[in-house]
Order: C-alpha cells, then sequence, then structure tokens
C-alpha cells in the first residue's frame, strides 16, 4: 500500500493488447493491475481575485450551505458567490435566516446557468439582491476572528463596496482531478468528468475496459459523500463481474 503517492498517468495501451494496464507514481514506480478504479474527486474553484480567501476558509467562508451555517448567520447579512442552480438553492435557503442575501454573479444575469423557477424564487425574495458582472476580490479577517467585512467589485465600473459581513458562501463549481488521464483515452464530458455506463458497459464503467469511477470525479455523480460511498461499495461487485466475464 502507497499512503500518500502522487499518481503521475496512466497508460491503458497495455490492457488494448490483453495485459494488465500500468499507473505511474511520482517515484517513479509502476503498478500493474487488470482494473483499476478512479476516485480522485474534485476541487473547489476558488475566486482568482479574492485576497485573504484561503486563510479564511472554515472561519466564515463556506463551500456549502447546511443549518448549521444558516443558523450561525440568522439575523446577519451574508454574501453567495455563484450562478448555478446549487448556489440558487443555497441562496433562497439563506434568505430564511439571514436579514439578507449579497448575490454575487459575474455574468450578466442567471439566465444561462440557473433554472428558470430558481430565479423567479429569487426576484421574489425581497431581502435577496442579486448583483451582476461582480466578483468578490477581498476578504478582512484573521484565522482567529474570522471573517470581518467583504469586498466585492463591479466588472463594468470597477466600482468598490466594503460591507461588514462575516460569513461568506462560496459555489464557484468544481474541476475535477482528472489531469493525470491525459495518456489514456478515458473519455471525458466536457467539463473534464469521467463519463460511464457506455454502451451497455457496466455502470460505473469507463470507454476503456477495466477501468471504473465513483465519486464526484464522475460525470453525472451526486457530489455528495453518501453518494460517493454508496458508488464505492458498487464498484466491487461491478469489478467481480468485469473479471469474471474475462
Amino acid at each position: 500500500m502507497l499512503i500518500p503517492m502522487e499518481t503521475r498517468r496512466l497508460d491503458c495501451a497495455p490492457a488494448k493488447r490483453g495485459e494488465p494496464m500500468e499507473l505511474h507514481f511520482g517515484d517513479g514506480q509502476v503498478a500493474r493491475a487488470r482494473t483499476l478504479v478512479i476516485a480522485t474527486g474534485a476541487r473547489y474553484r476558488r475566486p482568482a481575485e479574492c485576497s485573504n480567501l484561503m486563510a479564511l476558509e472554515g472561519r466564515g467562508v463556506w463551500y456549502w450551505a447546511s443549518p448549521i451555517e444558516a443558523k450561525m448567520c440568522a439575523g446577519q447579512e451574508v454574501v453567495l458567490v455563484g450562478g448555478g442552480n446549487s448556489a440558487g438553492q443555497a441562496a433562497v435557503y439563506l434568505s430564511g435566516h439571514a436579514s439578507k442575501v449579497w448575490m454575487l454573479v459575474r455574468g450578466p444575469g442567471l439566465a444561462a446557468s440557473m433554472s428558470k423557477y430558481l430565479i423567479d424564487r429569487i426576484a421574489g425574495t425581497p431581502n435577496l439582491e442579486l448583483l451582476t458582472r461582480t466578483e468578490i476580490t477581498g476578504l478582512s479577517g484573521s484565522r482567529q476572528s474570522g471573517v470581518e467585512t467583504v469586498t466585492w467589485t463591479n466588472r463594468n465600473s470597477g466600482e468598490r463596496q466594503s460591507r461588514p459581513i462575516r460569513n461568506v458562501f462560496l459555489f464557484p463549481g468544481a474541476e475535477p482531478s482528472t489531469a493525470w488521464l491525459s495518456d489514456c483515452d478515458v473519455a471525458l464530458d466536457d467539463k473534464g468528468f469521467v463519463t460511464t455506463g457506455h454502451n451497455g458497459s457496466l455502470p460505473l464503467e469507463t470507454n476503456v475496459p477495466g477501468v471504473f469511477a465513483i465519486g464526484d470525479v464522475r460525470a453525472g455523480s451526486v457530489k455528495r459523500v453518501g453518494g460517493a460511498i454508496g458508488e464505492g461499495a458498487a464498484v466491487v461487485s461491478q469489478i467481480h463481474t468485469f473479471l469474471g466475464a474475462r
């Protein structure tokens, strides 16, 4: 068992000759196997221009909106960044607890990335204000104090605004960890997530026989811990099915 170990690349060419595929590690070692499970997950995108962001993650900067965070910001102003359905659902949810939700999106509106029913809910929520062509650009505070102020900037006018806000909710989407697959022809969707269930193959199997994908890295997964655990259990049976057929 190699823990931790950097994965450099996957060579699928041997599998086409009926031989085990090769997984290359950062220290030069190579593991050979007839089956492989891709479970490398995805990383949250971070607003590139926001100073002090990483230092305040978990101290007022959140990538989710659970009842715990909703209770923490009850009666306060909050900032939410993102324009997808997850962001819209979180904004509507938080508006039932916070005194005001400032919703920041980089684009000109929500129509291209959000369902109409959510757009209508946001438009009809009086304490939820949508700021388009706007991005978060700064946070003040410390690990001890948490977030103290939030600054955002209008991309067109350059106008900046800072407010004493202690909770920021980020829903900028995620980037799958699939760069190491570039030497193998595992099929990805347009966002880089691994696709599975091709042409009658097993549900968690990729287009490369013997290569499976589970969890957040898989296209179509629910992007939840419980879902990933379930797929992790299911893939064991599918691997046995694959090997048994050969």
